[in-house]
């Protein structure tokens, strides 16, 4: 059975006219079934990143290629539960965070997060824990569903959820486990890097110049406690990158050179007031700018230097 129907086909054909920044595609079950997908949007003459909702056994046994073919996963408990035996579902979970994670691809935990609060005002506290294991184990982002959509305290739940998230995050973030293999690429190996030397210097901030946001991701996927900003000129990576863990994405101007990159993070930061004259920040980007993929350098940068003319480098 195709993971599209024809009715999905007019769904996905629709979606790209009026301009979603994300398509969610469910029933996988092979990397294959992201090609269906790519026709169509070829046909259409858009591309669009594509979630693989994980909620079939055979989607579990082909994990790590979906991950790999798609552009992030949502693992949806709600189907897996019917799917597999129950007491499957709290180690699939961690098994598809662990390998979205490893790839530095975002992953949503989904599904009766908070489903007590279709009726109730207050979670239970299994709900509240069940929450805080999501985020501890390493997930990007939470999703209500019924909660919202039908429920009777949509406003609360979310308020909720977002305080449970807030509170991991600031107490327990050292407890999210570290990834399992090295990084594979250049671009990771240099996020990764610019991540520990940003922390050894107390820099303010890491920051990405990235088109396709895969820059940020890989940063993020660290889970360093240093705020991350991912300035870009694509309005679909910048919409995109709000899906991505800890990632603060701000819209720049495209412009050829290093040096008018750190020209832009020191005006907007400077105008921002979020920094100081002198503060330290930690710099990821691409040279030449403008080419996906081409991460090959980082930079510990005096905010300041580069719009005074203070370093030689910028006079």
């Amino acid at each position: 059975m195709p993971a599209l129907s024809e009715k999905d086909e007019e769904d996905l054909r629709w979606a790209l006219r009026i301009g979603v920044d994300w398509i969610a595609l469910s029933f996988v079950r092979s990397a294959e079934d992201i090609d269906g997908v790519h026709r169509i949007m070829d046909e259409e003459g858009i591309r669009v990143p594509v979630i693989a909702k994980i909620e079939k056994p055979q989607a579990v046994a082909n994990l790590a290629a979906i991950v790999s073919a798609f552009d992030g996963i949502m693992v949806a408990r709600g189907d897996l539960g019917v799917e597999l035996p129950i007491e499957d579902i709290p180690i699939v979970q961690k098994q598809c965070v662990s390998i979205a994670r490893d790839n530095a691809k975002p992953v949503i935990v989904a599904t009766q997060m908070l489903d007590s609060m279709i009726n109730a005002s207050r979670p239970t506290r299994a709900e509240v824990t069940d929450c805080a294991n999501a985020v501890l184990d390493g997930a990007d982002a939470l999703m209500l569903s019924g909660e919202t959509s039908v429920g009777n305290h949509a406003v609360e739940a979310v308020a909720v959820m977002s305080r449970i998230i807030e509170k991991i995050e600031t107490e327990a973030l050292d407890l999210v486990p570290k990834l399992k293999h090295a990084p594979r690429t250049k671009g990771g190996a240099i996020t990764k890097a610019a991540v520990e030397v940003g922390e050894m210097v107390g820099a303010k901030f890491l920051v990405a110049f990235t088109q396709s946001g895969d820059s940020a991701r890989r940063m993020a996927r660290l889970r360093s406690r240093l705020p991350i900003l991912a300035l870009t000129p694509e309005l679909g990576t910048f919409n995109r990158m709000a899906l991505t863990w800890g990632v603060e994405p701000m819209l720049v101007e495209s412009v050829g050179h290093t040096d008018e990159m750190v020209k832009q993070v020191d005006t907007a930061l400077i105008k921002s007031r979020r920094v100081e004259m002198g503060d330290l920040i930690m710099i990821v980007a691409g040279a030449p700018p403008g080419i996906p993929g081409s991460t090959n350098a980082m930079r510990v940068h005096r905010i300041g230097d580069a719009i005074s003319g203070a370093a030689p480098a910028y006079r």
